[in-house]
């Protein structure tokens, strides 16, 4: 059995990463859990089942992070006995308080995963010394189609924890502003929905599609909005938003927190910013790629899983 571990179906970008990499390896089937902390034991109890002829995926979605503790610290004696490999996780960095999790923890599971790729830089460095592959940019992007279909609309994208609340309402009001000043009608979601919720999954989606320009601080706000052929504006309350634009080679379309006065101005250069087109064609290509290892890694640990 194939048993894939990822946090979550309420939050859109948790669970587009996850249904990327399950996209990736059909027609292979798998048994999910959750790691999201309510879901832990019950997740850890499934696990501490399985056989040495069963396989884990863990991932994608920012697991390396203190939240996710309880998981890790219970996954670790089950790491040391069954395959498993870690693709598209990355590191949560916050800026206004420390999401980090122990490294030594961490670093112990990731060393002994058959294959870890993750998703960023800033979560490569973090494990520097392990020798980790470059990273490859979260499924997600391979479970979002470029898509036409947008209209003169501005969507925010918003995480209020991560930036704030006198940040959060400084966003709203710029954004409408700016909204009405451009003829643009102004749309906001949070990317959180019903857990497994199709249709909320589907509607959210739908704004991004509307949308000509998306004003976000979530990391998933910029992958969604990319991957779909959108441009996008970031506020940065995470260091891995950085992390992502970056190598997007869009560095200068993130706002950090002491900039806030300046974001009237850069959204209204918004229209002008390049779309990265070929990075995001060849991030899909890798995840591609890392689907073919980790099937071949399947096939040598339990030829069956290939033949249901």
């Amino acid at each position: 059995m194939i048993h894939h571990v990822y946090a979550n179906k309420s939050n859109v970008g948790d669970w587009l990463s996850a249904r990327g990499i399950q996209s990736l390896l059909a027609p292979l089937t798998v048994m999910e859990h959750f790691c999201d902390e309510p879901f832990v034991p019950d997740t850890l109890a499934a696990l501490s089942k399985a056989g040495p002829e069963d396989f884990i995926i863990i991932g994608g979605g920012g697991l390396f992070m203190d939240y996710f503790v309880p998981f890790w610290e219970g996954f670790r004696p089950i790491a040391a006995r069954l395959p498993f490999v870690i693709w598209g996780a990355g590191c949560c960095d916050a800026k206004r308080k420390q999401t980090r999790p122990p490294l030594q923890l961490l670093s112990e599971i990731v060393a002994r995963a058959r294959l870890c790729v993750v998703r960023d830089e800033l979560t490569r460095s973090f494990f520097d010394g392990l020798n980790l592959p470059l990273p490859v940019a979260c499924p997600t992007i391979n479970a979002v189609p470029t898509a036409g279909g947008e209209q003169k609309r501005l969507l925010h994208v918003d995480h209020y924890d991560n930036v704030g609340a006198e940040i959060y309402e400084r966003m709203v009001a710029v954004a409408e502003n700016f909204g009405e000043r451009t003829g643009r009608s102004y749309r906001q979601t949070n990317n959180l929905i019903p857990a497994g919720h199709n249709g909320g999954r589907q509607r959210t989606l739908d704004l991004y599609a509307s949308a000509d320009l998306v004003l976000t601080s979530r990391l998933h706000g910029c992958i969604i909005a990319l991957a779909m052929g959108r441009r996008v504006l970031v506020v940065s309350g995470d260091h891995k938003v950085e992390s992502f634009m970056r190598a997007a080679g869009l560095s200068d379309w993130v706002c950090d927190l002491n900039e806030i006065e300046s974001l009237g101005a850069r959204l209204a250069r918004l229209h002008k910013q390049p779309l990265p087109v070929d990075y995001i064609e060849t991030q899909r290509q890798k995840n591609r790629d890392i689907a073919e290892r980790v099937r071949s890694l399947i096939m040598q640990n339990s030829p069956a899983a290939l033949r249901a």
